[in-house]
C-alpha cells in the first residue's frame, strides 16, 4: 500500500510537471510570437480556407514540444518503477497493480495520444525538411497526422480500456 502511495505522488509530481510545462508553453508562444490563446485558434482556424494554415503549423510545433515532454517524464517514471523489482519483486507488483486502474488506463490513452503525434509530427518534419513540400503540403501533413493520431489514439484507447468496458 505505501508503494502504490509513493508511486502516485511520484505519478501526480509528473502530471504536475508537464502541466506546468504545457502553461509554460502555451505562455511563452502568445509572449514571443504574439499568437492567440489555442481556443481562439481552433475558431479561426475553422474559418480559414484548407491552405491558409501557418499557425497550424506553429501550434504543431508547440504540442511536439509538450507530446516530447510528456513521453520523457513517463519515461522517467517507467524506469523507476520497473527499477523496483530490484529492490523488492512484491514492491514491483504493488505498483504494478495500479497500471489496472481506470485512471492510470486513461493516462495510457493520453500516453498513446502523445506518443503517436509526436512520432507522426516528427517524420511530417522529417519529411517537409527533405522535400520542399510548401505550406499547401504541409498543412495536408499536418491534417494526415491529426487524423493518423486520432485513429491510432481511439483504436488503442478500445484495446486498453477493454478490460474495463468489458466488466
Amino acid at each position: 500500500m505505501i508503494a502504490q502511495l509513493v508511486f502516485l505522488a511520484g505519478f501526480t509530481a509528473v502530471t504536475a510537471v508537464i502541466i506546468a510545462f504545457t502553461g509554460m508553453v502555451a505562455v511563452g508562444a502568445r509572449r514571443t510570437d504574439g499568437g492567440t490563446h489555442v481556443g481562439a485558434f481552433l475558431r479561426s482556424r475553422l474559418a480559414r480556407r484548407s491552405y491558409d494554415r501557418a499557425e497550424g503549423n506553429r501550434w504543431a510545433f508547440y504540442a511536439h514540444r509538450v507530446s516530447g515532454f510528456a513521453v520523457f517524464a513517463f519515461l522517467a517514471l517507467h524506469i523507476l518503477d520497473v527499477s523496483a523489482y530490484a529492490w523488492s519483486p512484491r514492491l514491483y507488483d504493488d505498483v504494478h497493480e495500479l497500471y489496472s486502474t481506470v485512471p492510470m488506463r486513461l493516462f495510457e490513452c493520453g500516453l498513446l495520444a502523445a506518443l503517436g503525434f509526436h512520432a507522426l509530427n516528427g517524420l511530417r518534419l522529417v519529411a517537409i525538411d527533405l522535400w520542399d513540400v510548401g505550406p499547401v503540403g504541409a498543412a495536408r501533413l499536418l491534417d494526415a497526422v491529426a487524423g493518423l493520431t486520432a485513429v491510432i489514439t481511439l483504436g488503442g484507447a478500445v484495446v486498453i480500456m477493454w478490460p474495463v468496458l468489458a466488466g
